[in-house]
């Protein structure tokens, strides 16, 4: 009986861990964003913010390694579903660099306490590895 009981729990534990091992989730303080596992070279990441009242500044970034003369990335970031204008110093896009590199979006809120908004970032990329990806406040 113990070893059905071991094998039922195993079945029904197993695909829960795989699925979290799949998406790639970054929480820092209350920003918490979700990316589910996708095949090829492209991922879709989506983060719900609450306005707080105030002016507030988030980075966005991406990273990958093993960029050579031919990799490729970029981003399209959105706020509520809308093109979202990255501020100066965002970098949504690279061609050959080597390495370690990256993508990043700055952006801003200012919208009055509570309202709610969704960022989201679809990136693509070639010839390198995706890793992971950071959303801070500034």
């Amino acid at each position: 009986m113990r070893s059905i009981a071991l094998l039922i729990s195993t079945f029904c534990v197993l695909p829960g861990l795989a699925a979290a091992a799949d998406a790639d989730t970054a929480k820092q303080g209350e920003l918490h964003c979700e990316s589910p596992s996708t095949p090829g070279d492209y991922r879709n990441i989506e983060c719900p913010l609450n306005a707080s009242g105030t002016p507030q500044r988030f980075r966005f970034k991406a990273n990958f390694s093993g960029g050579h003369d031919d990799t490729m990335a970029s981003m399209e970031a959105t706020l509520d579903g809308s093109p979202l204008a990255c501020e100066k110093g965002s970098k949504t896009s690279l061609q050959g660099e080597d390495g370690d590199v990256s993508l990043e979006c700055r952006f801003s809120l200012k919208e009055k306490a509570g309202t709610k908004h969704v960022f989201a970032a679809a990136l693509t990329w070639r010839h390198a590895q995706y890793t992971d990806f950071e959303l801070h406040p500034e």
